[in-house]
């Protein structure tokens, strides 16, 4: 079977994870298939993936056009489109999508929305196969956009966020991800600063451009084997957003055997089950929580311990071993 894949952001953190992360296993277990991905020349492509040199703009009709006329040519029996831009094709195509935040929460661009919909309507449309990362966002899919044959192939995780390794110093509380609204990265610094001098710990933000303050330590972006380190020293990693398609951040701070504080999000609730405490996205709410854990050493124990073991189901390789099932079911 000749399966094409849309690897053009292969570089990028969030769908770039997820490219990076499937391609790099079904490398591993491709036995009879030929997988060709289509991304930029110099894209790290895994060895044992055809690179099919393809270029355009994002989010643009050049791209649906140029990325389908590829797809047309290459004589394949299937394309993926990890995100739910979907090009002009005749190959039959399975579509990967991880959310739909954007139908949901404040846009700065008042057009990104119309664009999101536009497409994940399309993309649900012509995908004889719809993948997606977790059964809240399957439900979501099924209620509003009338997603049929929807197939849930959660993230898997990193291995080396499951090795030993060293940790970070100090006591600190820590959040990975960037500042975009959904998140509540201000909820979470109210929080942090009503127990602050109680805790006696300090806030680290890493992910994007924070800026720091009184307890408030932003690296910034920071690479795997830095973040690793900060998820394995953490009294606790915080993800209070309102809307999650998967969370990664928090399953790879359960297999570093941090203790995690979400919201009540589905999908943050489904992913970590009971190596996590929920919490409403309230500063109140929120403070109360991360107090009780900085001051309750087996409590943060349990949660490592519960988090470990959650983690472990979550690999790249059964990913790829349910997508690449997801392939013969839409061939």
């Amino acid at each position: 079977m000749r399966v094409g894949i849309d690897a053009r952001k292969i570089a990028d953190f969030g769908i770039g994870t997820y490219i990076r992360g499937l391609l790099g296993a079904l490398a591993e277990i491709r036995e009879d298939d030929h997988y060709l991905a289509f991304a930029p020349k110099g894209a790290p492509i895994p060895q044992g993936i055809e690179h099919v040199i393809v270029d355009a703009p994002h989010y643009s009709v050049r791209e649906l056009v140029t990325l389908g006329r590829a797809a047309n040519a290459a004589s394949l029996d299937l394309f993926h489109a990890p995100h739910y831009v979907v090009p002009f094709t005749r190959v039959p195509v399975i579509v990967t999508i991880h959310d739909l935040i954007h139908l949901h929460q404040p846009l700065r661009n008042p057009l990104a929305r119309l664009y999101a919909k536009t497409m994940l309507r399309r993309a649900v449309r012509k995908a004889r196969v719809v993948l997606t990362v977790s059964d809240a966002v399957r439900h979501e899919l099924e209620s509003e956009l009338g997603a049929r044959n929807v197939i849930v192939t959660p993230n898997g995780i990193d291995a080396e966020f499951f090795a030993d390794g060293p940790k970070g110093e100090g006591r600190y509380f820590l959040y990975a991800g960037n500042d975009k609204p959904h998140k509540n990265v201000g909820v979470l610094l109210e929080a942090f600063a009503k127990i602050r001098e109680q805790a006696q710990a300090s806030l680290v933000l890493t992910g994007a451009r924070f800026r720091g303050g009184e307890g408030v330590i932003a690296p910034g972006f920071v690479g795997t084997g830095e973040l690793a380190a900060l998820y394995r020293g953490a009294l606790a990693v915080v993800m209070p957003s309102s809307e999650e398609g998967f969370g990664l951040p928090a399953a790879e701070a359960m297999a570093c055997g941090a203790p995690v504080i979400t919201s009540r999000a589905a999908a943050l609730v489904e992913l970590t089950g009971d190596a996590a405490l929920h919490v409403d996205v309230e500063a109140d709410a929120l403070a109360e929580t991360m107090l009780r854990v900085a001051q309750n050493a087996p409590l943060r124990s349990e949660l490592a311990a519960n988090g470990r073991a959650r983690a472990a189901r979550f690999t790249w390789s059964r990913c790829a071993a349910m997508t690449r099932h997801a392939y013969r079911t839409a061939r």
